[in-house]
């Protein structure tokens, strides 16, 4: 006989199941089941969305610095309709928070295998969020589902000691348990798991490549598209003219340990055990110091630099114009004088005197120093990156495209880092593609990039019916009204910065 217990239990069941039973059948295309329960989202008429769906459990307490669990089941329907808080970030972001392991999906209101598009947003590995990415243009013109992640950054991230399993690389970790997530739920949602194109900008451009080369991420993405970040994942020294020293986002794993064991003494704790039970208030002060990801770990046995000419992954790999414009213009931001700048000084400082001569002599012409300046870097960055030979390549060259920040009046941003974003989604912050700071040509152009950007994700070749070709053999300029081929070498003046 069953005890009154085991009968209470039976019922509460049946009840459950009687209860999502009904709301699927009540809330049809915008309820859907995961593998931990039922969501609820929203649709208006053209996408249907679903925001804040967890993807692991919250990476807090005894959590913090381990891998990503998979998320506790919920009973009943769990309403999606808001987006999940950004990531820790240190103290500059308020309305982030460790509890962050949630993703957004957009999808088209109609059913379908449609192809998978994973975003992982820019901010280097130590702040930004995927909520700030509306990607409701490239999901309901591109007929692809698209998925937002937020993942573990900066100090939750990327903190590494001796001993500590993972150490360096827990927020690659949770980019491939999002991967992992899509596999095995995208389905309900109308996407295909076994078409993902993995795509990010700057910082997320460069985790990108990091989950091409990863063991872990494999069988988890066929296709990938790197915006404005590379494998080489290092910034040159002085990229702001204060004495800046070179950065990689990669670096070997004894490296970040020994970041980490800085911080631990820093912060009074012998063990990774006492640093799980501080607030995050007190950690702050440490959040600096972390920012690259670990190699020689299990999660990236290998440099990525290096372990990228071993894959065959199909690609596109570009970035803008006029990339460190937008760092110059937030140097101008903060107060840093341009016109009192010394051109020949700042090349010294950055290259070393004997290439500076030369480096004068090129682009010293331009009498314009922020200018000068930003071409030099721009160049330099570009011609280093060691792309396959078999990615497409593209060069974003919207002279008068939105800068990612609002800079001083006057300020020619160009072609400026990021100011790609806006032709692909709404950005926080940004004017939409529909303000009239935009003309009918820029227009243009977003819906040209978003109908590239599908047609990769739906077949491996950017190439499609009614836009101009994008040759294999060369680099594709994007431009309004001006999409042609272009010698992205010749532009950036590769070689002259291989023959320094």
């Amino acid at each position: 006989m069953m005890g009154n217990r085991t009968v209470t239990a039976l019922l509460s069941a049946a009840l459950t199941l009687a209860g999502c039973t009904a709301a699927a059948q009540s809330h049809d295309h915008l309820t859907a089941r995961t593998r931990a329960g039922l969501v609820h989202g929203a649709s208006d008429g053209e996408v249907k969305r679903f925001k804040g769906v967890p993807y692991a459990a919250p990476p807090v307490d005894d959590l913090r610095w381990r891998a990503p669990r998979e998320p506790a089941p919920w009973p009943g329907v769990r309403e999606t309709t808001r987006s999940g808080p950004p990531c820790a970030q240190g103290p500059n972001r308020k309305d982030a928070a460790e509890d962050c392991l949630y993703l957004d999906v957009t999808a088209p209101a109609t059913g379908g295998n449609k192809p998978v598009m994973v975003w992982l947003h820019g901010g280097g590995f130590a702040e930004g969020a995927g909520r700030d990415y509306d990607p409701r243009r490239l999901v309901a013109r591109g007929d692809v589902v698209v998925v937002t992640v937020e993942f573990r950054l900066g100090l939750y991230g990327f903190f590494g000691a001796p001993g500590l399993d993972g150490g360096g690389t827990f927020g690659f970790q949770d980019q491939q348990a999002a991967l992992r997530w899509v596999r095995d739920n995208i389905r309900e949602f109308g996407g295909d798991p076994g078409n993902v194109t993995l795509f990010g900008e700057s910082g997320g451009a460069i985790a990108t490549c990091a989950q091409v080369t990863s063991p872990g991420a494999k069988g988890l993405l066929r296709r990938a598209i790197m915006q404005s970040g590379f494998c080489d994942g290092t910034i040159p020294k002085n990229l702001t003219p204060t004495g800046s020293p070179e950065f990689h986002f990669f670096r070997p794993a004894a490296e970040i340990d020994a970041i980490g064991a800085a911080a631990m003494r820093a912060l009074g704790c012998d063990t990774v055990d006492c640093l799980r039970k501080l607030p995050v208030d007190a950690l702050n002060p440490r959040y600096p110091a972390f920012g690259s990801a670990a190699y020689r770990t299990p999660s990236l046995p290998e440099d990525p630099r290096l372990a990228i000419r071993n894959t065959s992954v199909p690609m596109i790999v570009g970035a803008t114009r006029d990339e460190h414009r937008l760092t110059a213009g937030i140097m101008a931001l903060a107060g840093y004088d341009w016109s009192k700048a010394g051109f020949a000084t700042l090349m010294a400082d950055a290259f070393g005197a004997e290439p500076a001569g030369k480096i004068v002599q090129r682009y010293g012409r331009d009498k314009d120093v922020a200018r000068a300046w930003a071409a030099a870097f721009t160049d330099s960055s570009t011609c280093a990156q060691d792309v396959p030979g078999y990615a497409r390549t593209y060069d974003f060259a919207d002279e008068h495209a939105q800068p990612f920040v609002d800079l001083p009046p006057g300020f020619d941003a160009g072609a400026s880092h990021a100011s790609e974003l806006p032709n692909l989604f709404e950005v926080a912050g940004r004017k939409p593609i529909t303000d009239p700071y935009y003309t009918d040509a820029q227009r243009r152009l977003a819906a040209r990039m978003i109908g590239y950007w599908s047609a990769f994700a739906r077949t491996g070749d950017p190439n499609h019916a009614g836009a101009p070709a994008w040759p294999g053999a060369t680099g594709l300029q994007l431009a309004p009204d001006a999409i042609k081929p272009v010698d992205i070498d010749a532009r950036h003046r590769c070689a002259f910065w291989r023959s320094l």
